[in-house]
């Protein structure tokens, strides 16, 4: 048994999806927890296409309608034995967006155009800077000890984020978040520095996927990152932002 739980944890892989594409804007009005569109719904069952039965061990989801639509061909597929819903996977939504309930779609569009291109200061100084600091810190908080009820522990972040998985009891965990939560989700497991406008740096498109994997040091393990953004199983006239 010692033999098999050491084979079992030489590695562990973590696969990242962001949600299909959402219907914002339904009947004439913004909403804040939206469904899928038809083509989000098409790229979700095309995302699960690639994985067969039970390849993944858990599957961890966020509880927003969007994430769960998305996640309903992954179980149809029964893609993991085991899924989670945790509600500190949600995105952010600061009191600003929360505003736009109601609100025209033209300043609907104009509110995302100019917040999305602001400089870097204004980024760190609006409200919305200081609600992903909250954010961002809620989700790391809550993965820590997530990931230590599956048995993988961060010990040391000095020069890269390092893990003990000698009592890790799964190697191979799906996640499927928002933009702004992968976005931590990348700078925790990959150890870079975090910014209000960091998941615009990443800006993973619709139900791609992302491939984390660890390698083994003496010290630990640590993840790189083996592919990012995999939407070559969508044909162009599905591929969203």
């Amino acid at each position: 048994n010692r033999l098999l739980h050491f084979s079992y944890c030489l590695y562990m892989e973590i696969v990242l999806i962001r949600h299909g594409q959402p219907e914002w804007v339904k009947d004439g009005e913004y909403t804040v927890d939206p469904g899928l569109t038809e083509i989000g719904l098409q790229q979700a069952e095309k995302s699960a296409s690639v994985f067969d039965e039970n390849s993944m061990d858990e599957i961890w989801v966020s509880p927003l309608n969007r994430a769960q639509e998305t996640l309903k061909p992954f179980e149809e597929k029964n893609i993991a034995p085991v899924v989670k819903s945790f509600d500190w996977l949600r995105e952010a939504l600061d009191d600003d967006e929360k505003k736009l309930i109601g609100e025209s779609q033209e300043t609907i569009k104009e509110y995302f155009e100019h917040r999305n291109t602001r400089s870097f200061e204004d980024w760190m100084e609006t409200t919305h800077g200081a609600y992903m600091k909250g954010f961002s810190e809620n989700i790391i908080k809550n993965l820590d000890e997530s990931l230590k009820n599956i048995g993988v522990i961060s010990i040391d972040d000095r020069y890269d984020r390092l893990f003990d998985l000698n009592t890790a009891k799964i190697n191979k965990l799906m996640i499927i978040s928002h933009a702004g939560t992968m976005s931590t989700l990348l700078s925790y497991f990959l150890n870079l520095p975090l910014y209000p406008w960091t998941w615009r740096k990443f800006l993973p498109r619709h139900t791609g996927h992302t491939f984390l994997r660890s390698s083994q040091i003496s010290s630990g393990h640590f993840f790189r990152m083996k592919e990012f953004n995999n939407v070559s199983f969508m044909d162009d006239k599905l591929k969203t932002y």
